[in-house]
C-alpha cells in the first residue's frame, strides 16, 4: 500500500509529528497551507535555507515530510454549510475513499494542534502539474479512465459540491495513479453534486463499482458509522447511506440535477 494512500503509522505521524507551515496556496478560496514534517529531518525551514544558500523550493523538500494543513480558523463562511465543518468533511471523504477500497484520496486527519489550531492535515501527493480532469480524461488511458469512473461514482455518494478539474492529480510514480483532493463541501443531505465529470451521465455503472459500493452501504452499519460521527452530522452519515442505496437501486451514473451542475472556475 502507498504510503500517501494510507495505513495507521502515516495517519498517526500527520496526527502529532511536529509541523511547521513553510508556504500557501495562493489560489485557494480557504486557507490552504503547504506545511512540513520535521520529525525525520528537524531542521527549520531558515536551517534548511542556510545550509542551501537560498531559499528552499518544492523540490528540495522531502515529499513525504510534506503535508497540505487547512485550519478550520482559515474557512471561508457559507451559506449551505455548518461554520467550522469543512476541515472535518476533508477527513470523511478519506474514510469513505478508504472503505470503497479505491483510496483515491490521500491520507487526511483532523489535528487540534497545527500552527494555526483545529485542521485537516493531508499526505502531499507529488504530481504532474501539467494535467488535470481534463487534460486525463481526453488522452484516453484505460487505467486512468478507470479510476476517473470510480471518481464519479465516489463524488455522487459523498455529493461533492465543487469537483473541479484540478481537484483531480496524475501521481507520479507508475502505474498511473489518480488522486482526488480538495473536499471541503462535501456530505450534504441535499443534493450538491456539481462537477466537471458529465460524460458518462445515465449510462450503467460497472458491476465491480456497484459491488463496492454495496460493501460500504454495509460498513456503514458497523466501525466506519463510528470513524464518520467523530467528522459528520448524524443525518449526513444517513444521507451517505441513503445515496449508496439509491445508486444500487440506480445502477447508472448520476445526472445532473441541478440548474448549474458545473462548478466555476471549471479549472
Amino acid at each position: 500500500m502507498s504510503e500517501v494512500a494510507g495505513g495507521t503509522d502515516l495517519a498517526e505521524r500527520l496526527r502529532s509529528a511536529p509541523m511547521e507551515v513553510v508556504g500557501r496556496f495562493a489560489d485557494a478560496s480557504n486557507a490552504t497551507l503547504l506545511a512540513r514534517l520535521t520529525d525525520r529531518d528537524r531542521r527549520p525551514l531558515e536551517e534548511v535555507a542556510a545550509d542551501l544558500g537560498r531559499a528552499p523550493e518544492l523540490e528540495d523538500l522531502a515529499t513525504q515530510d510534506l503535508a497540505v494543513y487547512k485550519p478550520e480558523r482559515g474557512e471561508r463562511p457559507l451559506w449551505d454549510f455548518p461554520a467550522g465543518t469543512l476541515h472535518r468533511r476533508e477527513a470523511a471523504a478519506f474514510e469513505v475513499s478508504r472503505a470503497l477500497g479505491w483510496q483515491q484520496v490521500p491520507t487526511t486527519v483532523v489535528r487540534s494542534d497545527g500552527p494555526f489550531g483545529r485542521g485537516s492535515v493531508q499526505a502531499f501527493v507529488a504530481h504532474d502539474p501539467e494535467h488535470h480532469y481534463f487534460t486525463l480524461w481526453e488522452a484516453g488511458e484505460q487505467e486512468v479512465l478507470a479510476q476517473l469512473l470510480r471518481m464519479v461514482v465516489f463524488d455522487d455518494l459523498i455529493q461533492n459540491a465543487d469537483r473541479k478539474a484540478g481537484h483531480v492529480l496524475l501521481g507520479t510514480d507508475s502505474p498511473p495513479r489518480v488522486w482526488l483532493v480538495d473536499h471541503g463541501v462535501c456530505f450534504h443531505t441535499e443534493v450538491k453534486l456539481r462537477t466537471v465529470a458529465w460524460e458518462r451521465a445515465g449510462e450503467p455503472v460497472p458491476g465491480t463499482l456497484l459491488a463496492d459500493v454495496d460493501a460500504l452501504r454495509e460498513a456503514l452499519a458497523g466501525e466506519l458509522s463510528a470513524r464518520l460521527a467523530l467528522l459528520l452530522a448524524e443525518e449526513e452519515i444517513a444521507a451517505l447511506e441513503q445515496r449508496c442505496v439509491a445508486l444500487l437501486a440506480r445502477g447508472a451514473f448520476p445526472e445532473p440535477l441541478l440548474p448549474h451542475p458545473y462548478p466555476w472556475p471549471l479549472l
